[in-house]
């Protein structure tokens, strides 16, 4: 099994670190969350915590659940940036 790459860490932990900051600043248990996906607490946790990534479906769930681009979800620079374009793509202004 080869070993994960710096980029895949920051990735992951880009993501859980997004995550995780939307639902603590939207103060949504993950609870909430678990129910509105159908999905059990522990997976949901489990993307918080970095371990694992939603799947293809959830993830589209997940953006449209939390209005959060795609791109800022998994940029290890997302507090830096302003995706313009995924912002004008789900009809919101820059």
């Amino acid at each position: 099994m080869a070993p994960k790459s710096k980029f895949h860490c920051d990735i992951r932990t880009s993501f859980a670190t997004a995550f995780r900051n939307w639902r603590l600043k939207n103060n949504i248990p993950l609870k909430k969350i678990a129910r509105d996906f159908g999905l059990s607490v522990s997976t949901i946790n489990s993307w918080e915590l970095g371990e694992r990534f939603p799947t293809g479906c959830n993830f589209e769930m997940l953006v449209n659940y939390t209005g959060v681009p795609p791109c800022k979800l998994f940029c290890i620079m997302a507090d830096k940036c302003v995706p313009t374009d995924c912002l004008l793509a789900m009809g919101r202004k820059a």
